[in-house]
């Protein structure tokens, strides 16, 4: 790509119903560079979409990444976030989280992968905090969908750990994590809480239901400035499964 400006980013944004959440969602597409729809690219969703593109600055970093031929061409897509409804809808005790996970599996992944030229079988999923509980409550659900996941400081509180304690193999999960050694009081509107104990048992009890887990602590606190500066390491994880 001798002639790609890393500097230059396609993102469209889409609009979605959902009839399972009773709402509208804002879905933003990065393209790959020289998008070609005769191919089909990986994918990677993210929760939290708008602030994986602003504070993450995903695509910028991927454009990068690309240029300097470190990351395959991808699609990156960030589905919005309604921050009122964030608890019900990713928490594994979330009024909404089953509702949540069939606007994701039956509205927005069809929506996506009938508009863009997508490969299912190289389609990855990446959650911050309560994203990260997300994710692995959509792989536990949908395993044949979503097996690669990249989990950022993952808010795995006990009502996660009592939900994958009930599951006695996750032998398909194949898993990035991280969490920041200074997480181990995270202010939270429910309380205060130590996200980076709370990593090492999920990462303990993963391993033991046979998953495949590529574990990383890093200096950080629960900010996203520590995660931005960690998004092209987790990068370098996905393009090891391209």
């Amino acid at each position: 790509m001798a002639d790609f400006n890393p500097a230059h980013r396609v993102i469209e944004s889409h609009e979605i119903y959902s009839t399972h959440l009773a709402e509208e969602r804002t879905i933003k597409v990065y393209l790959p560079p020289f998008y070609e729809p005769s191919k089909t690219y990986p994918v990677l969703y993210c929760h939290d979409g708008n602030e994986f593109f602003t504070h993450g600055r995903i695509a910028t970093q991927a454009n990068e990444l690309i240029a300097q031929g470190r990351l395959n061409p991808l699609f990156i897509v960030g589905i919005a976030v309604n921050m009122k409804h964030r608890d019900d809808d990713y928490g594994a005790d979330g009024d909404r989280n089953g509702e949540y996970r069939q606007f994701v599996v039956q509205e927005c992944l069809p929506f996506v992968e009938e508009t863009y030229s997508i490969d299912p079988n190289l389609r990855f999923m990446a959650g911050i905090s309560l994203g990260a509980v997300a994710s692995l409550l959509l792989h536990i659900h949908y395993p044949e969908v979503f097996s690669r996941l990249l989990m950022f400081s993952g808010a795995f509180y006990e009502s996660v750990q009592r939900r994958v304690q009930a599951v006695p193999k996750l032998s398909t999960l194949d898993a990035y994590m991280l969490v920041g050694r200074q997480e181990t009081a995270v202010q939270t509107p429910h309380g205060s809480y130590d996200f980076y104990s709370y990593n090492q048992i999920m990462r303990d009890m993963l391993r033991l239901r046979h998953a495949k887990l590529a574990y990383h602590e890093a200096d950080g606190t629960h900010i996203w400035g520590f995660w931005q500066k960690q998004i092209p390491q987790a990068m370098a994880w996905l393009q090891g499964h391209l």
